[in-house]
């Protein structure tokens, strides 16, 4: 799972060297932006503001996030009790009577 405060980290320092697309695995426009400086410091600008939805189109493609593995932690207990039986009655010897 690749992180925003790294991205932006990377976006901040070393975006000049386009570490920000190559950390997201966009290694096309990482070379584009590398030899266009940036495609000339417009896109440098750009990625300020599509950077954190970069990330997060990255995460869900690489099934990191989705509808099934949210980063939401849900632990659920139930406590079960097994259902009450019947006791049964006390067996009572038979009497035998004298004949």
């Amino acid at each position: 799972m690749k992180s925003k405060g790294v991205a932006y980290l990377l976006w901040f320092f070393l975006g000049i060297f386009s570490a920000h697309r190559f950390y997201l695995g966009k290694v096309g426009s990482g070379i584009l932006y590398l030899l266009t400086g940036q495609l000339f410091g417009i896109g440098w600008i750009i990625d300020l503001f599509i950077l954190g939805g970069m990330v997060d189109k990255y995460n869900l493609m690489n099934g990191f996030i989705g509808p099934n593995r949210g980063n939401v932690n849900q632990n659920v207990v139930v406590n079960v009790t097994a259902p009450a039986q019947p006791t049964p009655a006390p067996v009572q010897a038979e009497k035998k009577t004298a004949e």
